[in-house]
């Protein structure tokens, strides 16, 4: 009885040996994050830029990161220094064109740029003639994924307009949450 026991142990500890030594062996990704960008004609609520940019830096981020590390991501000072002069006065308020994404992942050594644009922002509360508050909403989101080491461009876009009584859920920040959830779902994750 203590022998086959003993023989499981080791089994186990033999198993348990091989699958560490699999996942230790899996070099790391660096992800290089945009901070969020927008048309120059549109104002955005700050509240809806930092839900795009934690949901960015989400997407990248796996749990038990001290197990096994599937990335890097890059300080998002260093992604702003790569950046070309002419974006350094104007860094948000820019077009978002693809050959941006491969000159910062080249600069950084980035095996993953990722970078959202807010293409289209309107939020108004309004009252009609009845006296009721109607919350008018129009988002449009653009998502934008560079892997380098297949040279692949990945762009996912939505958009979505509310109108109605319904105040909760016409709120910019609840309708930006679920978008770039949803954008992101899309984008695959280059494991």
């Amino acid at each position: 009885m203590f022998r086959k026991i003993l023989i499981c142990i080791v089994l186990c500890m033999g198993l348990f040996s091989v699958g560490l030594r699999t996942c230790s062996a899996y070099q790391e990704q660096k992800v290089a994050i945009f901070p969020v960008f927008f048309n120059k004609n549109i104002s955005v609520n700050k509240e809806v830029e930092t839900i795009v940019a934690k949901a960015l830096v989400n997407k990248f981020q796996m749990p038990l990161p001290t197990v096994v590390k599937f990335y890097q991501i890059i300080p998002e000072a260093e992604v702003v220094a790569a950046l070309p002069v002419q974006l350094k006065d104007k860094i948000k308020k820019s077009k978002l064109a693809n050959n941006l994404l491969t000159e910062v992942a080249d600069k950084l050594n980035a095996d993953i740029v990722i970078a959202a644009e807010i293409t289209s922002y309107r939020s108004e509360e309004r009252m009609n003639r009845e006296g009721d508050r109607l919350q008018e909403t129009h988002l449009a989101i653009r998502v934008i994924t560079y892997h380098r080491p297949t040279g692949v461009f990945t762009e996912k876009r939505d958009h979505e307009f509310y109108f109605g009584d319904d105040i909760s859920w016409g709120q910019p920040e609840y309708i930006a949450d679920h978008m770039i959830y949803n954008l992101l779902n899309k984008i695959p994750d280059y494991r």
